[in-house]
């Protein structure tokens, strides 16, 4: 006889139970792709918000964007006076209205000067060392319609205090109607003294006002451009030419670098600009980089001067606005042609490098090509920080900075900034920030 028998519980079929682990395990499965999905889109959003921990610049503090609003009927010269610059604990911005004071570590306001009456700024120096601003800014009185035509009024601004430590006149400019005019008298300021360089060269004390001395130029010679220093003043003059402008300088002019005594004014040497024919004034297409060492830039090439006036081989090829010399060396950026800048019709035939000169031999020292728009340029302690703009992708522009070394020109570091944040104007390192266009970043 054959019996039946119904198997126990524990040994059923685990249909059941089998039914009810697939649907947990298409959860789990569900789950990990959606945790996977949102870290991917978050670390998307990172690298395109510029926010990766360790490898992007945060912004610490950032000055209004209404501290300079340009008035109405300003339009026409928006950047009349601008500059920025980095006196001990105090970073000074300077408008056409007149110039802040903020507390570089937190962006605090701790000083407004506002020129006086309707006068508007026209330029802006600044003796750093000194703490010293010196604004060339019209007349208080002027009528309205003569806005920078009248730009005879110089003075002094305590860049710790903000306060206007003296006043004095300046040659006033032919009245013609043409803002920003360098028919002027051109205003350079540092090492204790405010240079001017109009059909003559005075220097007055930067602390006071007071007058220094007036240069006994060369015959023939009008000083073009002047820049002070602690060993001598450095100084482009333009001797002879025809059809000289109401500033004295004649478009053909014959350029020649000369360095004057700080102290008295007495010429220390001349010496003719050009490798094989004179370098010519050329409408104002001429730079003076550096007073010590004396180096100019023409259309043509870079020349430089030992303490003697003796020439240095020329360096060759072009410049742009980013420059620094220290040591006996130019670093500097130039734009290159060929490579190019970003991909398909986006793709620029042009692109930026870093570049470093000795001027006493006038070799490459070393160069660093950099595929992006450079918009600064920092040199300190050995560290040249380069801040621009990548354009290799299309839908963003990419700001960065790049860390160099500045013996070897090699990559330190590589550091992102924010999309939408494009850092642009003078660079200042203070404490642990970065300090670029009136906003001051930190590594995160």
């Amino acid at each position: 006889m054959v019996t039946r028998t119904s198997p126990s519980n524990d040994e059923e079929p685990n249909s059941d139970s089998s039914a009810s682990r697939r649907p947990t395990r298409r959860i789990l499965i569900r789950s990990g792709a959606l945790v996977a999905l949102v870290c991917v889109v978050t670390a998307a959003s990172l690298f395109v918000a510029g926010r990766i921990p360790g490898d992007s610049m945060d912004v610490a503090w950032e000055t209004p964007a209404d501290v300079w609003a340009i008035d109405e009927g300003d339009r026409e010269r928006p950047d009349a006076g601008d500059g920025s610059w980095l006196a001990g604990d105090i970073l000074v911005q300077s408008g056409h209205n007149g110039a802040t004071g903020q507390d570089a570590g937190t962006g605090r306001k701790v000083w407004e000067y506002r020129s006086p009456g309707t006068s508007k700024i026209c330029a802006a120096e600044a003796d750093v060392e000194h703490s010293v601003l010196v604004v060339t800014r019209d007349d208080e009185n002027r009528p309205a319609s003569a806005k920078w035509e009248l730009c005879t009024t110089l003075a002094g601004v305590d860049m710790k205090s903000g306060r206007e430590i003296w006043r004095t006149p300046v040659p006033a400019a032919p009245r013609e109607k043409r803002p920003g005019d360098d028919k002027r008298a051109r205003v350079a300021a540092g090492a204790g003294l405010t240079v001017l360089a109009h059909q003559e060269l005075r220097a007055i004390d930067t602390g006071t006002g007071a007058p220094r001395w007036t240069a006994a130029l060369p015959p023939h010679c009008v000083p073009a451009i002047a820049r002070p220093a602690v060993r001598y003043v450095g100084a482009l003059l333009a001797c002879d030419g025809t059809k000289k402008e109401p500033n004295g300088i004649a478009d053909d002019a014959e350029l020649h670098a000369a360095a004057f005594d700080p102290a008295t004014g007495a010429l220390l040497w001349s010496t003719p600009i050009g490798d094989r024919e004179p370098a010519t004034w050329r409408s104002g297409s001429v730079r003076l980089f550096s007073a010590d060492p004396l180096v100019v830039g023409t259309l043509e090439d870079t020349y430089s001067f030992n303490s003697d006036g003796r020439p240095n081989p020329p360096l060759g090829g072009t410049w742009s606005n980013s420059l620094s010399v220290v040591d006996g060396t130019m670093f500097y950026t130039t734009v290159l042609t060929g490579g190019g800048v970003g991909s398909g019709r986006k793709k620029s035939p042009y692109r930026e490098s870093v570049l470093a000169h000795d001027l006493t031999t006038g070799r490459m020292v070393w160069r660093s090509d950099l595929d992006f728009d450079i918009h600064a340029l920092h040199l300190r302690d050995g560290r040249l920080t380069v801040v621009g703009e990548d354009r290799a992708l299309h839908l963003y522009a990419a700001p960065k900075l790049y860390l160099l070394d500045a013996a070897t020109g090699k990559e330190r570091d590589v550091r992102r900034f924010h999309y939408g944040e494009v850092p642009v104007g003078e660079a200042f390192e203070y404490k642990d920030l970065l300090i670029v266009g009136g906003r001051a970043y930190e590594r995160s």
